[in-house]
């Protein structure tokens, strides 16, 4: 299993060419998987999809990847 940051724009965005995103943190076996996951929330688009490590601001460590906006699958 993999940490992948998965990130998410609004669905009704006010702003289209700078909208508001999010990052939600998802532990799955795949990028595929994750980005699934994060689909199912039908406020937000998936945008892209990288793993956690190649993000900006990753997870503190990999054992608290458990936040509010963290999956796992």
């Amino acid at each position: 299993m993999h940490t992948y940051c998965v990130v998410l724009r609004p669905q009704q965005s006010l702003n289209s060419l700078y909208p508001h995103t999010k990052r939600d943190y998802l532990r799955a076996n795949s990028a595929a998987l994750a980005m699934l996951i994060a689909s199912e929330d039908p406020e937000w688009l998936v945008c892209g999809v990288e793993p956690a490590r190649m993000s900006a601001s990753p997870p503190q460590s990999e054992r608290s990847v458990s936040t509010e906006n963290s999956i796992v699958a």
